[in-house]
């Protein structure tokens, strides 16, 4: 009779177990469950801006046409997804590796499945590109860009919270810039997973401030492009965003009403220089007269002064004769923010034209990713 018994109760746990959610009881929450997340990367959108230039543009084009574009530095090529419990206990650390597949990067990843304990909630890590390297002090040397080992986060161990949230990222000299191959990204997202299978979308966030130049020569003549420089650039921020937003993030209806620095007060901010060798050609890139330099990417900050509320200022040398102006209306320049500079150059001098655009967060399924 205690045989018949055990086979009919091993009977009845193997039926819940293939119905959806293992009902045994271990650690605190309600049974084992799938959990299925699908994850996508901001990406910027041209519907909604930050700020725009208060001088008219006299440029022939949109610049929202170029923001847009992303090359796979701005993708994930790899992506880590750590799962941790009410009690700081890691219970899933997995990273997904794409530079084996057709693609080798993607904006979007879709229906990664785990099997959870439901019934709590829990906290999801996402981290992007941890392998990505930039310059280090040491001419000639290369680091990663993430000075923490993210595979030793085991299984069972228990989370570092708060040395995962004062980790920082830096820059080591005032040409320095994070690697355009491969943007590092984060984000925490908190769950409330239910005693039952579930899927959440969620958003990876770039940890950097893109920017894009675009030259509109109406002049009829070439010009040599030496150098441009940007004030107030910062040298440090956390790797994980400290920020909060008014609307909802997820449906692409928000704006960023605070972020935190690691700076303290105005320290930490530099004159960031970018030494150029570009023709800037009276037909362009092609044929317009448009000439569009490669994207670069710098930290976030939020630097203040005191006696000019517009904060960071930039300049061009042309012909060796350096020219410069604020970039009007822009407080601040927080992570996931790409700022489009439209520098006109007419007969009788230069015309600038700032937009600053948010990255919207969009989240696609495409299958497997896209």
């Amino acid at each position: 009779m205690r045989n018949l018994f055990a086979h009919v109760w091993a009977f009845l746990a193997a039926a819940l177990i293939l119905q959806g959610c293992n009902l045994w009881e271990f650690g605190g929450g309600d049974g084992l469950c799938e959990l299925t997340v699908s994850i996508s990367v901001s990406a910027p959108s041209a519907a909604s801006k930050a700020a725009e230039g208060t001088a008219a543009s006299k440029a022939s084009f949109d610049a929202s046409d170029y923001v847009g574009a992303m090359t796979d530095g701005e993708k994930m090529q790899t992506l880590r997804i750590v799962i941790v419990r009410p009690d700081g206990s890691i219970e899933h650390n997995r990273l997904l590796d794409f530079s084996a597949t057709a693609k080798g990067a993607y904006t979007s990843v879709s229906d990664v499945v785990f099997e959870v304990i439901g019934g709590e909630r829990k906290k999801i890590y996402l981290f992007a590109n941890e392998n990505a390297r930039k310059a280090a002090a040491a001419e000639g040397v290369t680091e990663s860009v993430v000075q923490y080992d993210l595979a030793s986060l085991a299984v069972g161990g228990t989370f570092p919270e708060q040395e995962l949230s004062d980790l920082r990222i830096s820059l080591n000299s005032d040409t320095d810039e994070l690697p355009g191959s491969a943007l590092p990204m984060s984000e925490c997202h908190t769950i409330d997973m239910p005693a039952s299978d579930y899927h959440t979308d969620l958003y990876i966030t770039r940890a950097a401030v893109k920017f894009s130049y675009l030259f509109d020569n109406q002049s009829g003549k070439s010009y040599e492009l030496s150098s441009l420089t940007i004030s107030k650039a910062s040298s440090i921020e956390y790797y994980l965003p400290r920020v909060s937003y008014a609307g909802d993030p997820l449906a692409g209806d928000y704006s960023v009403s605070g972020f935190e620095v690691p700076n303290t007060g105005n320290n930490n901010y530099y004159l960031y220089k970018k030494p150029l060798g570009k023709t800037i050609t009276a037909e362009g890139d092609d044929g317009s007269g448009v000439t569009a330099l490669e994207p670069f990417y710098l930290l976030e900050g939020k630097y203040l002064d005191s006696s000019d509320a517009r904060n960071y200022s930039m300049s061009v040398t042309l012909d060796g004769t350096q020219y410069s102006a604020y970039f009007p209306d822009v407080a601040s320049l927080p992570r996931n923010t790409h700022v489009v500079v439209v520098i006109t150059i007419g007969t009788y001098g230069l015309n600038w034209s700032v937009d600053v655009f948010p990255y919207g967060e969009v989240i696609l399924n495409p299958g497997f990713g896209q």
